[in-house]
């Protein structure tokens, strides 16, 4: 009976278990934007959950060649919550050019999303610059044929090699801007492709690049290493392949034109980007708020094709009889092989000193949109709230983060009278002895040694980096901008002597990422139109919290190239 009650126990959770699987949801997804004829690229499966039967990949077949594929599962229990994840990852080629889709694929009753891709003709792709080994070549492509001050660039950068290769590196990008903002959408990507019939493993890399003044832009030359494998095996004096041929390649220059903005658009309201959008959330039901008690305006600014430090500030709208408190801006960056969308978000408190009808008025952000050169007014409409009750006898105060007191429950003051215990002494008053003795002598060998003359100690050329520091901080607290800049820039390299730093985007990928999103602030209102003042109090708390030496770089020279897989 024992027996038999254990195991319909444990049938009963087992069938429980099993319960918790919902249906799965599936997503798809490419590795990549462009792909031409001739070229693998990668289609990724993943369900969150448990899918009824193994995926039919039969339709793919009727426009792709699959490759390869492969499957993983991860499982997990957490706090009595059961969670799979499925992913299946499939190497493909298109069989012809044109617009073509990935069908649905049916996971049992489940079935995946249908994605559109564009395969373009081989011969519209670049051909290795000249004075290029055909074996191994660079190619370089911008996105767009034209762009605007502050609006987005897509830098894309490609390695070809017919021929096999380890320790690849590569330089990083730069411009003739010397403060424009680079940055790495995602990791490199890997997969096969075709020219003119030999095959080649190509590495890509895209990078979003905003130029901070208007003119010719430059991209200067990309540098890639790597060592060749001549096929023979490794001794074991050699396990890093470090004695094969070294090969270096280098990219063509490219150039664009920077519009600078319209004369007829306001400063204020240059805002250059792909897509602009205004959302807004309550934390209560608007129509049914009580007097006295706060409510939370989460207002988001999103954009596609710029950087969140660049996205404005809300005008205030100051309102009888509603308190307004706004609390700091949080800002986000996320950055896919598509560009950055960034957002930022607004939390305001709200508190109502009276029952009644508030109107909020409309918000307007304008902002230029770059895909048709034209100005546009992201909205959000006026917003009726209704208060409801009496006024609260004692007036509310802003929320803070400070805890609230204890109240005393009476006039009389309070005393707390420890209990008293009895210690005996025992050994401890002599172990403490020997102990502070033994403290002391260290002590008195620390000073001895502290005291010796020193000698062999190199003289400094210029200030240290510590006086620099003083004079950044300095800067900081009294909202200089470009004060702030010079220092910072004199700082960075007597801190780092061996990297080039010639602007503040240079500074930004040595630093911690809260520091760098204070560089990245401060250049964006150094060179924004819209003359903000700038602030510099956070910059100041992000400095005095960050150590040289904690990023785990080093005072030596640089490495010229990077790695491609980090």
């Amino acid at each position: 009976m024992r027996y038999r009650i254990r195991f319909l126990l444990a049938a009963v959770f087992l069938l429980s278990f099993l319960n918790t699987a919902q249906a799965a949801n599936i997503v798809a997804s490419l590795d990549r934007s462009q792909i031409f004829l001739d070229e693998s690229f990668r289609v990724i499966f993943e369900a969150d959950g448990s899918v009824d039967e193994d995926p039919d990949f039969a339709p793919l077949r009727k426009n792709f060649e699959i490759l390869s594929q492969s499957q993983s599962t991860n499982m997990s229990f957490v706090n009595g919550q059961y969670s799979k994840k499925a992913t299946w990852s499939m190497y493909l080629m298109a069989k012809k050019r044109g617009a073509l889709t990935i069908p649905s694929v049916a996971f049992g009753k489940d079935f995946s999303p249908a994605l559109r891709i564009e395969i373009k003709d081989p011969a519209t792709a670049k051909k290795p610059a000249a004075g290029n080994d055909p074996d191994v070549f660079v190619q370089v492509e911008i996105d767009e044929n034209q762009a605007w001050v502050q609006s987005q660039i897509i830098y894309n950068v490609r390695l070809f090699s017919r021929i096999s290769m380890s320790q690849l590196g590569s330089s990083k990008p730069g411009t003739s801007d010397p403060d424009a903002i680079i940055k790495q959408l995602g990791e490199a990507s890997r997969y096969e492709a075709f020219r003119d019939g030999v095959r080649y493993t190509v590495y890509e890399i895209r990078y979003a690049v905003f130029a901070q003044h208007s003119g010719r832009l430059e991209f200067k030359p990309m540098v890639f290493e790597g060592r060749i494998n001549r096929g023979r095996s490794r001794s074991v004096f050699d396990q890093f392949m470090s004695s094969g041929e070294l090969k270096r390649v280098r990219s063509d220059s490219l150039s664009i034109e920077v519009q600078a903005k319209p004369s007829n658009i306001h400063s204020d309201d240059w805002l250059p980007a792909k897509n602009i959008s205004l959302t807004e959330e309550w934390s209560e039901d608007v129509t049914r708020l009580k007097n006295g008690e706060p409510v939370t305006r989460t207002i988001t600014i999103t954009a596609q094709g710029n950087m969140a430090e660049s996205l404005p500030d809300l005008a205030e709208t100051e309102i009888k009889g509603l308190k307004q408190y706004p609390d700091k801006a949080a800002l986000n960056n996320q950055v896919t092989d598509q560009g950055v969308t960034s957002s930022k978000q607004i939390k305001i408190a709200l508190i109502p000193t009276r029952a009644g009808d508030f109107t909020l008025p409309a918000i307007s952000l304008a902002w230029w949109n770059t895909a048709t050169g034209q100005q546009e007014v992201a909205r959000l409409p006026e917003r009726l709230i209704r208060v409801h009750g009496e006024a609260a006898s004692t007036a509310p105060t802003a929320a803070t983060n400070t805890a609230a007191q204890p109240v005393a429950e009476s006039n009389k003051p309070v005393s707390i009278t420890p209990s008293a215990q009895t210690v005996q002494a025992g050994y401890w008053p002599w172990l403490s002895g020997a102990l502070a003795l033994g403290w002391l002598l260290t002590l008195i060998a620390l000073l001895r040694k502290n005291s010796a003359p020193v000698i062999a100690k190199t003289k400094q050329s210029g200030p240290s980096p510590r006086a620099l520091a003083k004079e950044v901080q300095k800067q900081a607290n009294h909202n200089h901008a470009s004060e702030t800049k010079d220092a910072l820039l004199a700082w960075a390299r007597a801190c780092w002597p061996g990297h080039s730093i010639s602007s503040l985007a240079d500074i930004s990928e040595q630093v911690s990422a809260e520091l760098s999103g204070e560089i990245n602030a401060l250049n964006a209102s150094l060179y924004s139109p819209q003359h903000s003042p700038w602030q510099g109090e956070e910059m100041l708390k992000a400095f005095k919290t960050f150590h040289p030496r904690e990023t785990g770089q080093r005072d030596g020279p640089a490495q010229p190239l990077e790695s491609l897989y980090k």
